[in-house]
């Protein structure tokens, strides 16, 4: 796996709330774990040039300090006012607003420090996704979207390439860690950023098939058919997310019931396999149906209804079997010859 370096340039950093602390108490807090990061930095530079195969211990403390500097310091900008005061402590007020004059003290150094480390998220994320520390990586790659995504990099241009890769990486990391929510979110954003390598698309489909199973494990399928009508909704031309949908009905109330979805599946992605196999299912288990509520009946007997379903299954079971090819995601070849047998016993 490839690294990332990025290069950012620095942002005009802006505020984002505030907290009781005074803006003294939150700068030289922010400040301190900052210094701790760059005191790690240093050491494990250090020691990474001496032995690049060493592995990388403080890489988590690292992100800690680090993520821990950019929340108390943006709590502190928005502190660091002062109101100027004349020499009987009255303020002194702007002729031109009538309002009191401010200035700031730390501010400066706020702006330098935070605007300075912003790349160094993305140097802590590489380290621990090249570590497999994926709970560090998925952090540090999620912390840096969310500074893109704020007021604090409102200036700071950057390429969707970069937004998609940083993305990828983000998903990748939840992904190892089974947070398959927000590895869902995240390769959904990748995608969405033009990002098309390393099966983006698969690994995305597998976070929502996983999302989906544990819905249905717990038999909480309102929230299972909420989630996937979300996904079809923003890709309403996807098969998978229709047979997706059968699946959550089918657990829910039923084979037949989930007819629709897959019959839906097959008509807008016809290189889909699972959606001819289910829909091929649900014929094939409405003809067993019949068999078992007519124990006694004869081959004769049966015929009449039995071929139809079976003579309507069986080219979807085909097209199944032609569209999986190594026979991975589907079971289409043993339907096929037992739906071949059965029609041969009854057409005889």
């Amino acid at each position: 796996m490839k690294k990332i370096f990025l290069f950012v340039a620095c942002a005009s950093l802006m505020v984002m709330g505030a907290q009781a602390q005074t803006a003294e108490e939150l700068f030289k807090a922010g400040k301190a774990e900052f210094d701790k990061y760059d005191k790690l930095f240093g050491e494990y530079t250090l020691a990474h040039g001496q032995n690049p195969d060493a592995p990388d211990p403080t890489v988590g403390e690292r992100a800690t300090a680090l993520m821990n500097g950019f929340e108390l310091l943006q709590k502190a900008l928005p502190l660091d006012t002062i109101i100027e005061t004349n020499k009987d402590g009255t303020p002194k007020m702007d002729k031109k607003t009538g309002k009191p004059k401010f200035k700031t003290k730390y501010s400066k150094d706020i702006v330098a420090m935070l605007s300075g480390h912003i790349n160094d998220v993305l140097n802590v994320g590489n380290s621990g996704l090249m570590g497999n520390d994926f709970a560090t990586s998925f952090k540090a790659f999620n912390f840096f979207n969310q500074l893109v995504g704020s007021s604090l990099t409102k200036d700071v241009q950057f390429e969707d390439a970069t937004l998609g890769e940083v993305a990828f990486y983000e998903g990748y990391s939840a992904y190892q860690i089974k947070n398959y929510n927000a590895a869902y979110n995240a390769f959904k954003n990748a995608i969405g950023k033009g990002y098309t390598e390393n099966q983006v698309v698969d690994f995305r489909n597998s976070c929502l098939a996983n999302i989906i199973q544990n819905y249905c494990d717990a038999k909480n399928y309102t929230d299972a058919i909420s989630y996937i009508d979300q996904a079809i909704a923003a890709d309403p031309a996807s098969g998978l997310m229709y047979d997706m949908k059968g699946f959550i009905v089918e657990q829910k109330d039923g084979l037949d019931a989930a007819e629709p979805y897959y019959e839906k599946a097959c008509e807008v992605d016809d290189d889909f396999p699972n959606g001819f196999y289910d829909l091929g299912r649900v014929i094939y288990n409405r003809a067993e149906k019949i068999i078992e509520e007519n124990p006694t009946a004869t081959n004769a007997q049966l015929a009449p209804k039995l071929v139809p379903l079976y003579e309507k299954a069986l080219p979807l079971f085909k097209k199944a079997k032609d569209l999986d090819k190594d026979g991975s995601k589907t079971q289409a070849g043993r339907f096929i010859e037992d739906v071949e047998y059965k029609l041969d016993l009854l057409k005889k």
